[in-house]
């Protein structure tokens, strides 16, 4: 028998973060790939931060959000750069991007997230992304 879960239910059930300023909820899977629900209302902003193992994989399924990326080598930011996404779209983060979104529309930011566990703990570096350029 197969363990389903309800991401509505999940998510209405779960407590904000207050380190990332959303709500994340583990849906499924196991320590190398698992699934998660993140959650910003209007003008929230997950904090620039990066991973350094695998990726992360991003879909947009409700809202808008501005998403700031740059490299990060050698304790330094580079390629800083500015984008809009919205509801339907994807992308993939890869280790070392450092990546901070902001949910800019009116209703809540709703993402679909396949990562590592430990990208929710222990793989996780805080950046400032402000004022970079």
């Amino acid at each position: 028998m197969l363990e389903i879960v309800n991401a509505k239910q999940l998510l209405e059930n779960s407590l904000e973060d207050q380190m990332m300023n959303q709500k994340v909820v583990f849906l499924t899977g196991d320590d190398d790939n698992s699934f998660f629900i993140i959650e910003l209302h209007k003008d929230q902003t997950l904090p620039g931060h990066y991973h350094k193992e695998k990726i992360e994989i991003y879909y947009i399924l409700e809202g808008e959000a501005e998403i700031i990326t740059a490299q990060f080598e050698d304790g330094k930011m580079m390629d800083r750069f500015v984008q809009s996404v919205k509801k339907g779209d994807a992308f993939s983060i890869k280790p070392y991007k450092v990546h901070q979104i902001t949910n800019t529309g009116t209703e809540v930011l709703q993402i679909l997230a396949i990562a590592p566990k430990s990208h929710s703990a222990e793989d996780r570096y805080f950046v400032s992304l402000h004022n970079e350029e």
